[in-house]
């Protein structure tokens, strides 16, 4: 009872204090957009399991493109509910929406991550801490000729907690019902050592396929900081994944 009130709590504050931040803002962009995306989990020993996630972001329902989002990487458990990752990332962003970036960008990017995970009554928490290292780079011209690498660096905290919707059931399995939020803080840029640039907050339903896979379909909210055009983004968006996960 305890765990569900902190759970509770938890994400109480982290809705509160994302509402505040978009009370705070300048100009605002409300627009639709929508991600797929593919999440491979699969464990080659009892402590080891690559991962990889794929993700196709466009505007509206596909109609302009947004991101283009690549990212492998390795696991391993250290105790049950304790895992950590390292990988790499690539991202190819375009401009879109009412308030695009000048050119494309494209970035390449290290990341390593502690998952700690427990049960809270009926459901299953999860706590993601991310650190990345970012290397950034414009096209620019008709060439597409690539400005040198800016470097910046992120943490990320995101909380998810899911569980079994009573009595919905998909071919004999339980649908799963999830919430999410995750906040996204550059560290070490513009005069401050850390400060909140994005939110996202979303929720949804998984379907099983079988005993490994699933397909979930969510909508999430999105509130990104454009400092440099003095207005914030927020993104209505429809968010279509695959899950595949293989534990040993």
């Amino acid at each position: 009872m305890a765990s569900r009130r902190t759970l509770c709590s938890t994400l109480a504050l982290l809705v509160l204090f994302a509402g505040r931040v978009h009370a705070q803002a300048w100009t605002t962009a409300q627009q639709g957009a929508s991600w797929y995306a593919a999440f491979v989990d699969h464990a080659v020993t009892d402590r080891t399991a690559l991962w990889f996630d794929g993700q196709w972001r466009r505007m509206g329902v596909g109609a302009e493109p947004q991101q283009l989002l690549i990212r492998p990487g390795v696991q391993r458990t250290l105790a049950p509910g304790v895992r950590v990752a390292a990988g790499y990332a690539f991202i190819a962003t375009a401009p879109y929406g009412e308030t695009p970036i000048a050119d494309p960008l494209r970035e390449h990017r290290t990341w390593q991550q502690l998952t700690l995970a427990h049960r809270a009554g009926p459901l299953s928490v999860s706590h993601r801490y991310r650190w990345e290292q970012r290397w950034l780079a414009s096209l620019v011209g008709a060439d597409d000729v690539r400005t040198p690498s800016a470097y910046q660096q992120r943490a990320r905290y995101m909380v998810r907690a899911q569980g079994d919707v009573p009595g919905l059931q998909f071919r004999g399995r339980p649908v799963l019902g999830f919430v999410w939020d995750e906040l996204l803080l550059p560290v070490g840029h513009g005069n401050e050592s850390v400060r909140l640039t994005q939110n996202r907050i979303g929720g949804g339903f998984g379907v099983p396929i079988d005993a490994r896979q699933r397909v979930e379909i969510g909508y999430m909210n999105l509130w990104n900081a454009l400092p440099a055009r003095r207005a914030n983004e927020v993104n209505h968006t429809l968010t279509v994944s695959w899950v595949w996960t293989r534990v040993p």
